[in-house]
């Protein structure tokens, strides 16, 4: 029988293919694709993401509370369905991308901060000042998209914020692992 790290991860990697071949169509049509092909590509990305946050807190989160999966798999599900609607303009694209971003940024933050075990008694106050820079980073994500600041002086901030929030995560998770 297979259990919900096995579903998880074969959705995973079924996602992340379909994107691969997606995003390999695009590149051969050029500018003859078809607006079909990215729309559904955009998609299969939201796709990419929540289930590969999901396989992640089912794989690295020892005890995980029946209402913090909810919210997860709640969150997860929404955020492909705004997608799903804003990508084939069921609801204005233009209007709304930046909110899809941000309950992106939002997703992958509540799954960050599973990773790093926020809110649980840790021996290390290192994991603890990295993920107060991390929840810090990803605020500031959150809040440009929500502002649809276009600014390019803002450039260096957002990818100094994507790559601390990335790295810190990586290192945290390196620090909490079992010997």
């Amino acid at each position: 029988m297979f259990k919900q790290k096995n579903i998880t991860g074969i959705v995973v990697i079924l996602s992340i293919i379909t994107f691969l071949l997606l995003c390999f169509v695009i590149r051969a049509q050029a500018e003859m694709v078809k607006a079909f092909y990215i729309k559904l590509a955009m998609v299969n990305f939201s796709l990419v993401v929540v289930s590969a946050g999901i396989y992640l807190t089912d794989v690295f989160t020892e005890t995980q509370s029946r209402m913090l999966k909810l919210v997860t798999w709640g969150l997860g599900g929404f955020l492909v369905l705004f997608s799903l609607l804003i990508s084939f303009n069921l609801l204005p694209f233009s209007a709304l991308w930046n909110w899809a971003v941000v309950f992106g940024i939002v997703f992958i933050l509540l799954v960050q901060l599973q990773l790093l075990k926020w809110g649980k008694p840790l021996e290390s106050q290192l994991i603890r000042i990295l993920t107060i820079v991390v929840i810090l980073c990803d605020v500031f994500l959150v809040l440009f998209f929500i502002a649809k600041w276009q600014n390019y002086h803002f450039a260096f901030w957002i990818r100094l914020a994507t790559f601390l929030s990335v790295a810190l995560t990586i290192v945290g998770l390196i620090l909490l692992r079992k010997k």
